[in-house]
Parts: C-alpha cells; structure tokens; sequence
C-alpha cells in the first residue's frame, strides 16, 4: 500500500471515530452549545437538562474522540469544541436531513387526498 493511501485510510479511520463520537442526540447537542463559545460544566448541565454522571460519560466520549477540549480553572471545568468545522459538519448534515423531511412531508400530503378517495390504506414499498 502506498503511503497516499494509509494515510487515507487512516484519516477515514479517524474520520469515523469523530461520527461515532457524535452518533447520539445529547452529544450533537452538546456540540450544539460549545459551537457559540466555551462552556462552564454548571452551564452546560442547565441547558442540557441531564445529570452530572451523564453529561460526564457524552463529554467523556467527545474529548477521546477529539471533538472537545476541556481546560480547568480551579475546580471550575470548561469545554469547548476542539474545532468550529466539527460544528459546520454537523450543522450541514442537519440541513440534508431537514429537506428530506419536508420532502417526505411533501409526498405524504400528496398521498393523503389519493387515500381518501380510494377509501383503503395505499401500500408503499
């Protein structure tokens, strides 16, 4: 194997490891918040509405992944995305999932009148 491509395979490797990090609705949400700046614990803790042990485990997971940093200040931990790009990645897959449902939205409002004029459940595969 050229060196070209392990390096890509090791980029695909770490690229992965990035999605697995974000593969959960509370740690896209934490990405969510530490995109506007850099969080406190106690912060982020009010705006997520979860527990400690919890937000500990998600952030756990973002940091060995590469996604967060976390800096201490005393006892005072604070996170921040590691970079603003992990953000834009997640905010573009948003915005593909956003135009999918209001296309599958589309269709099932187009779909609703041929249902009520057939008088039985149309079956799509």
């Amino acid at each position: 194997m050229t060196k070209d491509k392990q390096m890509l395979r090791k980029i695909f490797e770490m690229q992965c490891e990035i999605c697995k990090a974000v593969a959960h609705p509370l740690r896209l949400e934490i990405v969510e918040h530490l995109s506007k700046n850099e969080m406190g614990a106690g912060a982020l803790l009010a705006a997520l509405g979860t527990s400690k042990a919890n937000l500990s485990k998600h952030v756990t997971q973002l940091i060995r992944a590469g996604v967060v940093d976390q800096r201490r200040d005393g006892r005072r931990v604070y996170y921040r995305l590691t970079n603003p790009e992990i953000h834009e990645a997640c905010s573009l897959i948003r915005s593909i999932l956003y135009r999918r449902l209001k296309r599958d939205e589309e269709l099932a409002s187009a779909i609703r009148p041929i249902r009520k004029g057939r008088g039985r459940a149309l079956s799509i595969s």
